[in-house]
């Protein structure tokens, strides 16, 4: 359980890879009026693991991210993607390790990393349990942690290579009812990304056409479209309205 880890880790020995020492603090427990503002934010019930963990801690006072917490950090968005989504960790520089939370969800795993340079998102960890561990076990900037992994290789290899990506034509022919409903009501052009399984190395580029690419989500499944914008009008449109 994540509040037996949490429990565990207090107070442990941190060494960075230029040797400094740490002992990890957790925050306080969450108040019950933090509890209440929580739950009166989310789309669906707080789960039992998540109210345990808050029991023992908020998060982290001086973690190896720049930020670890289990109360919302709210400074992601990219709403048509994730709809509710609640950060827990923060790299220092604008990138978001993020849930999918989802209506009437009682599990919020899996975690994913929100890049936008690249603009990316990548599978990290099956569980914020999972998240945690690995942050502590291993320094975040050292190249054996699955923190760093991602962080500094695999949101460039989903930048630069799609092959993971389904095309419309492929994905309506699909014998997976849910791929082939989707793909049916998409534009030709339009590429489909599929984490309702993910694995390591898995995502997608979300900003794959630029800082206007259009994306759709399948309603409550993790199956994202990604199209090119429209073409701008050209000056003579944009001053006579034709």
């Amino acid at each position: 359980m994540l509040a037996d880890t949490l429990k565990s880790i207090a107070g442990q020995r941190l060494v960075d890879t230029d040797g400094e020492v740490t002992h990890l603090e957790l925050l306080p427990p969450a108040t019950d009026q933090q509890i209440r503002d929580l739950e009166a934010k989310l789309p669906g019930p707080l789960p039992d693991e998540i109210r345990a963990a808050l029991a023992v801690t908020t998060g982290f006072a001086n973690g190896p991210l720049e930020s670890f917490a289990l109360l919302d950090l709210e400074g992601f968005g990219l709403d048509e993607a994730f709809p509710h989504p609640y950060s827990i960790a923060h790299d220092g520089f604008g990138n978001y390790w993020i849930l999918d939370v989802l209506p009437g969800a009682t599990d919020w795993g899996p975690v994913f990393y929100a890049c936008h340079d690249p603009a990316v998102i990548a599978y990290q960890a099956s569980s914020i349990e999972q998240f945690v561990k690995d942050i502590v076990a291993v320094p975040p900037d050292d190249a054996r942690s699955p923190i760093n992994h991602v962080h500094e290789t695999v949101v460039h290899a989903l930048w630069s290579n799609h092959s993971a990506l389904v095309d419309q034509r492929t994905g309506a022919a699909s014998p997976d009812v849910t791929l082939r409903e989707f793909a049916e009501y998409l534009p030709p052009d339009a590429v489909i990304a599929d984490l309702r399984d993910p694995r390591p190395g898995s995502g997608f580029a979300w900003g794959m056409y630029g800082p206007r690419t259009n994306i759709q989500r399948f309603g409550t499944h993790r199956l994202w479209a990604l199209t090119r914008p429209p073409a701008k009008p050209g000056l003579f449109a944009r001053l006579f309205g034709r």
